[in-house]
């Protein structure tokens, strides 16, 4: 039975200054724009979040059990990696990479050779901690967004982005 889910936010964001100035046409030797692109892709990046209801910046969820789990991971298809350690009743071990495989979009643990067996007194004995990255959508809308924010800041009359840009994310929304 999953006991906790904890997510842990990492520093940095899903797309660099770069890859906006690739976006924007802006040469990479010149760096005068480079704080201001930071902040738009963070802006960009937070409005994606509000409008899907769901974090974009990549992040660990760290899952404890007290038994091993059973078919998919409660975790979003843009899971990356996994890695798991077990208590062997003395001490945290890392559990064998082999243990994981990616399935039906998500990881499950899928034993390939018989599981170790675990105390049995309802304590946290499986760590299981998931890489998540930021989807290829996500990343086009934030690049795309951030960039069309970029060259039309000095306009007298900036115009307001294609509309069309708004439906990359609509594979991320929320729509309950």
């Amino acid at each position: 039975m999953l006991l906790t889910k904890t997510i842990v936010i990492s520093e940095g964001e899903p797309v660099t200054v770069d890859e906006v100035k690739v976006s924007a046409r802006i040469d990479d030797d010149i760096d005068e724009l480079d704080g201001q692109i930071e902040t738009l892709i963070q802006s960009v990046r937070l409005t994606a979040e509000h409008e899907c209801e769901r974090v974009f910046q990549p992040h660990t969820i760290q899952l404890a059990y007290d038994a091993w789990p059973g078919g998919p991971l409660p975790v979003p298809p843009e899971a990356e990696s996994a890695t798991a350690e077990i208590f062997d009743g003395a001490k945290w071990v890392e559990a064998p990479s082999t243990l994981f495989r990616y399935l039906e979009g998500t990881f499950a643990i899928v034993p390939t050779v018989e599981l170790p067996p675990l105390p049995d007194d309802g304590s946290e004995c499986v760590r299981i901690a998931v890489q998540v990255g930021c989807p290829a959508n996500v990343r086009a809308y934030i690049i795309a967004m951030a960039s069309h924010q970029l060259t039309t800041a000095t306009a007298a009359r900036p115009a307001n982005p294609p509309a069309y840009l708004a439906g990359l994310l609509d594979r991320e929304r929320n729509w309950a």
